[in-house]
């Protein structure tokens, strides 16, 4: 039976995977409070929130939210990885601290309107930040137009040494 406060926790959550960049869901089978406590400070500083969630209220949060798919992937032990900002940042967090403690197993991710399973998931840690593709892109932007103006400045260049060239022919002369 639904009582206010588990429909307060769907809503909540709802609103949560709406406005999420990345969710991530992760097995946190084995790890101490302690640990717990450090990874949760290492996630509020970038603006993520990690919180444990019964399966059955996530999953109806999911689908009020829009998001499909994520049903198989809610069994066991599931923690949940919002990011709000960056998407990928949680996956590098999640995943800097499961090659340092071999605990917090990925089991899936949404992000951008798809769902990728644990495989997939881990390659997104792999991904450049968002900062790091923008400036990247514009470096691939930059580089036409520089070569363009460096090509365009050439025959000018010539010219003005031409012209410099001729002008001292005259005064020898």
């Amino acid at each position: 039976m639904a009582t206010p406060k588990k429909i307060a926790v769907v809503e909540e959550y709802t609103d949560k995977f709406k406005k999420a960049k990345g969710v991530y869901l992760t097995d946190y089978t084995g790890i101490d409070v302690k640990t717990i406590d450090d990874l949760r400070k290492k996630f509020r500083e970038n603006n993520i929130e990690y919180k444990v969630l019964k399966n059955r209220l996530a999953k109806i949060a999911f689908k009020n939210a829009g998001i499909d798919d994520m049903d198989s992937y809610l069994q066991g032990v599931t923690s949940f990885v919002i990011g709000y900002d960056d998407p990928v940042i949680p996956a590098k967090i999640i995943n800097e601290f499961h090659k340092k403690t071999k605990l917090l197993n990925l089991k899936a991710a949404y992000l951008e309107g798809t769902v990728f399973g644990p495989e997939d998931a881990a390659k997104l840690a792999d991904l450049p930040s968002r900062e790091a593709m923008l400036s990247q892109i514009v470096g691939l932007l930059q580089a036409p137009m520089s070569k363009l103006v460096g090509t365009l400045q050439a025959p000018l260049q010539k010219m003005v040494g031409l012209l410099e060239s001729l002008k001292e022919k005259k005064q020898e002369a």
